[in-house]
């Protein structure tokens, strides 16, 4: 059978976390990220006696580490060696609000008594210092910090599994050793990979320096922004771009003392122009997402119900943009990176890995008639954030997986440059190459959008006054008196402006991002662009000191008038039976495409029944892993009705509960469906103590076929049509019993009384 080549590549990055470049970091995620994924993901190589691993380290994630490494703090860590007696009320808010984000299913549930502490915690119905005793703050610090520590750990630590059995009442000392245990770790990271790239286990790439996204540099006001509102029509980023990647060399030969051959491009945004860059600084190497590909060449990438390519060619070999230039691009399998993102997590691990290992032997098969010798299958993906959705962190899926492509003669994993060694002659020529990024092959999350574009408004005009000022100074610099210290601010304000071009602050600000930490996100961009000013000495702006993110709220339509549909699942709605629906808002985030179930939710009723109309995205991961049950969820409260019980499932995002989960309910509705079928429809009426019943829907019906169609009747409900006002409900998807989604999020939707005109 012919060989084929898998190159994994995986990616690390974080943000910059220090408003200034000796400050505590303002957020924990690198030095959590680096005690549970970095260090035992390269190490997994020991394991296997032909497995060769592609890692992506962004400059900015390698200075922060080197940060940690020589003694550098964040807010949670300052509170982890700070003795519990004399924690403030403000500590114990900050510990009640951060020391709970974590899985609660594969975390969490770890750690019975940590359950306990969680549980009592997100159960609170408002914030009480009171609510924990000063050992158990303890250990909810404690233990937190230990969750985040890989397992594989406690076998090189005696003192990390003794820290694990102890349980609780952990003391200061013991918190004192989790962190020397957690610096440690951190100290090793780098060297590790130094020796093994030194070794010719794995190939370590980079990225532009602060994580920026290169083509918006280079032209923010380019035809793939659709909305150019508040954008600045004069920045000029085409020097910066250069000196992102200028000093993504610089650092990366100051960690591993060589020069890199490939760049991950921030997000894999790119352009012609950005080519050009990588061409100019002697780059071999970059890999972009599969959309850029057909976006290129016009052809999509049709698979089956199983995500099978029907035809894997054109995916799976190298590619040059002209025949004499010297950077090659490969081009990822998007279905398997989000498979791995975004599907395998809720499956037993050593099943998803088998399944992963047959659908590369599927495309194996099917190119042994290809007239190519040597062809490649790039799963190329973030790292570090997916793996807490796995068991055991993700190390039985990949052991598993390693271990049957280690052990297949057929399959070779390879480090990309010799690879391109070998094949660089042999590449298929592109005759252009299409803008865009791994999302929606545009650059809609970082332009475009009203609060995005103000942010570039903003760093627009910081750059200007820079400018300005660094003209006017270096007109006369050789006359001044403080010629050197003038220079050395000059070049710390530059830096500052070199951050607040990373691709992070852009993706958190207005629609559809959003985290827990928007708002810290917002601080730490206007404060890098206020350092600027600090450092040269000249006066903050005072638009700089209002924040920029605004609260916004997903907008809910209410039902124009009474609907009576006939229920067809016409997609396209011809008779315009739904126009006057209610409409819930679903804003398109970055894994919608991926992991969302649906699209759009209509919803509208008459003096009978109520009617629901789905709009499924059948781009979703979901749809297409065989076996898989997809699961609706409506919940009803009926005021009038004598017993309520609550929601009897895991919610999947553990740190954002909906505070409309927290109601007990009357009815819950479910329907199951696939790709291909739907199920009945099932319906429960809560009993007494807090338990469900299932009773029948008599009068009720579904419909499947472009659109999932329902109605409900009131008297399934156990109201009557007048009474229907004292009726409210809210959907969910609760595929694999998790609560995955939530719609809306915030309030139940309420019954109007009466919507005939």
């Amino acid at each position: 059978m012919k060989k084929i080549n898998i190159a994994f590549i995986w990616h690390f990055h974080q943000p910059n976390y220090q408003q200034k470049p000796d400050s505590d970091f303002l957020l924990p995620w690198v030095r959590l990220h680096a005690s549970k994924d970095y260090l035992d993901m390269l190490k997994k190589i020991d394991g296997f006696k032909n497995l060769k691993l592609n890692f992506n380290f962004s400059p900015i994630l390698l200075d922060s580490l080197n940060e940690y490494s020589k003694g550098a703090k964040d807010l949670h860590l300052r509170l982890l060696v700070k003795d519990e007696n004399k924690l403030s009320e403000e500590d114990k808010i900050y510990i009640l609000n951060n020391y709970f984000d974590l899985n609660y299913k594969n975390m969490v549930l770890k750690n019975p008594y940590y359950t306990e502490l969680y549980n009592r915690r997100s159960n609170a119905l408002k914030l009480d210092v009171n609510m924990f005793s000063l050992s158990e703050y303890s250990d909810i610090m404690a233990i937190y910090t230990l969750l985040w520590i890989d397992e594989t750990f406690r076998g090189e630590y005696v003192e990390l599994n003794e820290l694990f059995l102890k349980e609780k009442n952990y003391t200061l000392e013991d918190r004192k050793k989790i962190y020397v245990i957690q610096l440690d770790i951190i100290e090793r990271i780098l060297k590790e990979y130094k020796k093994y790239q030194d070794e010719g286990k794995i190939e370590i790439s980079t990225s532009p320096c602060y994580h920026t996204i290169l083509p918006l540099l280079d032209n923010l006001n380019n035809k793939e922004v659709k909305n150019k509102e508040n954008l600045p029509v004069d920045f000029d980023g085409k020097k910066d771009a250069k000196e992102q990647i200028i000093r993504a060399i610089e650092k990366y030969e100051q960690y591993f003392e060589r020069k890199p051959k490939g760049m991950w491009l921030s997000e894999q945004c790119v352009s012609k122009e950005t080519i050009q860059m990588l061409e100019d600084n002697d780059f071999l190497w970059t890999v972009l997402d599969e959309g850029i590909l057909s976006k290129t060449t016009g052809k999509e990438f049709i698979r089956d119900f199983e995500g099978n390519l029907e035809n894997p060619f054109d995916l799976n070999i190298n590619y040059k943009i002209r025949s004499n230039e010297s950077v090659n691009i490969l081009f990822a399998d998007s279905f398997f990176a989000n498979l791995l993102n975004f599907g395998y997590g809720s499956y037993d691990s050593k099943l998803a890995a088998n399944d992963l290992y047959e659908k590369i032997k599927t495309i194996q098969s099917k190119l042994q008639n290809s007239p190519k010798d040597n062809h490649i299958i790039t799963i190329a993906m973030d790292g570090e954030n997916c793996w807490e959705t796995y068991q055991n962190d993700g190390n039985d899926f990949l052991n598993t997986l390693y271990g049957l492509i280690d052990e297949d003669e057929t399959l070779n994993t390879v480090l990309v440059s010799d690879f391109f060694e070998d094949e660089a002659d042999k590449s298929e020529i592109l005759n252009n190459l299409k803008s865009g990024s791994w999302i929606n092959r545009n650059f809609d999350l970082w332009v475009g959008e009203p609060t995005k574009n103000v942010a570039w408004l903003y760093l627009s005009g910081v750059k200007k006054d820079f400018e300005n000022y660094k003209n006017q100074k270096l007109q006369n610099i050789e006359n001044l008196p403080d010629k050197e210290k003038v220079l050395n601010n000059i070049e710390k304000a530059y830096r500052e402006i070199l951050i607040c071009e990373g691709s992070d602050w852009y993706w958190w600000y207005g629609e559809p991002n959003e985290s827990k930490s928007d708002y810290i996100f917002d601080f730490l961009f206007r404060s890098h662009l206020m350092n600027v000013y600090e450092f040269l000495g000249i006066q903050i702006p005072e638009y700089l000191t209002l924040p920029l993110s605004v609260v916004t709220t997903k907008p809910l339509r209410n039902p124009i008038s009474y609907i009576s549909p006939s229920l067809v699942c016409d997609k396209e709605d011809k008779l315009n039976e739904w126009q006057n629906a209610g409409y819930i808002f679903i804003p398109d985030g970055p894994t919608s495409n991926i992991s969302r179930l649906v699209k759009n939710i209509h919803f509208g009723y008459d003096d009978e029944y109520l009617y629901f109309r789905f709009e499924l995205n059948k781009n979703s991961m979901k749809m297409f892993i065989e076996n898989i049950e997809n699961q609706i969820a409506i919940y009803f409260i009926n005021e009038l009705s004598g017993n309520f019980s609550s929601i009897r499932l895991v919610n999947k995002n553990e740190n954002n509960v909906c505070p409309i989960l927290k109601n007990q309910f009357s009815h819950e509705l479910r329907f199951v469906f696939n790709s291909k079928y739907i199920s009945r429809i099932f319906l429960n009426k809560a009993g007494e103590y807090n338990l469900w019943n299932q009773v029948s829907a008599k009068k009720s019906s579904i419909f499947y076929k472009d659109v999932i169609e329902l109605k409900i009747s009131f008297e399934d409900l156990e109201i009557l049509p007048e009474n229907k006002k004292h009726l409210a409900f809210c959907i969910l998807d609760v595929t694999n019993e998790l609560i995955n989604e939530v719609y809306p999020q915030d309030v139940l939707i309420t019954v109007l009384d009466d919507l005939r005109f």
